[in-house]
Parts: C-alpha cells; structure tokens; sequence
C-alpha cells in the first residue's frame, strides 16, 4: 500500500521477477548504507510512496521508524509493473514526487523491457545520469557511488 496525492494505492503481490532487483539491491549494498524494500518514503501525510528499494546511510534509521522521511533517503529504487497506469506512476508520477522531495538518486528498472535508468537530482530537476540493459552494471553517482550488479535481472514473461 502507498498513498499517492492523498489516493490509498493497492496492488496485487507483484511476480518474482519483479521483486528480484530489491532483494538483490538488499543483499548487495555496501557500507555504510543500508538499502530497505518494503519501507514507505514520507515525503508528506499526502505522498507516501513504497518503492520497491530505498538506500539510505545506515546510521540514519531509528528503531521507531515506520515510514522513511525522504530528507534520509539518498536513492529510490522503482521496478516498473505491467499495465499502463502502473507504467505512468513510475516514470511520470512518483518521478515528480522525488524529485520535488529532494532525493539526490532515483532508479527505474524496467523489466517489461529489460533497461534500466539511473536519474540524478542536478539543480532541482531529475537529469538522465546513466542508463543500460539488464546484464550491465549499474553506476550509481555520487552521494553513492557504487556499482549494482544486474546479471540476475530478467525481462518478464512475454504477455504477462
């Protein structure tokens, strides 16, 4: 669940292809950050988006914590779905909604066509930083600077 301009959005479980990207996103990431999935970016009560893999520093988390405020988060992480709607929130809307909160690093990783697009935060506007097909690596800019590994990435399924 995420709420997006005050609109509760509920979706189907996602395939496994889809979630791979963050479970290797999780498992991969080096210190001293940490990357969550599951976790809500609390940019407003209006706006809380749940990408599929949030990268922060690890000694910003509290054990309270439920939503993680964007002004922690130092990239996002959105695996595109299926269907159109769900298409336009990756690259239209949530972009937007990063972008106006100041995430320095937004990622889209598109399975329906095997790419993937490294955004970074250059003067308030996302600016394409780097972009490739599953198999390259991708090179995350600085606050981050480090390399993701995409030889586990797959397309999805013809007609799914």
């Amino acid at each position: 669940m995420e709420i997006l301009d005050g609109e509760i959005i509920v979706q189907a479980g996602p395939m496994m292809l889809h979630d791979l990207p963050g479970r290797k996103l999780v498992r991969e990431t080096p210190e001293p950050f940490e990357a969550w999935n599951g976790r809500r970016v609390l940019i407003s009560e209006e706006d809380k988006p749940r990408p599929d893999a949030v990268v922060i520093r690890a000694r910003d988390w509290s054990d309270g914590m439920r939503d993680v405020p964007s002004s922690i988060v130092l990239a996002v992480f959105e695996v595109v779905s299926g269907g159109w709607v769900a298409v336009r929130r990756d690259y239209e809307d949530k972009r937007g909604k990063y972008q106006d909160a100041g995430i320095p690093v937004y990622v889209i990783i598109d399975p329906r066509i095997g790419e993937w697009l490294v955004l970074r935060l250059e003067g308030g506007k996302y600016e394409e930083s780097d972009r490739g097909l599953f198999g390259e690596p991708i090179r995350l800019p600085e606050p981050l600077g480090y390399t993701v590994p995409t030889l586990s990435y797959h397309r999805y399924p013809a007609g799914s």
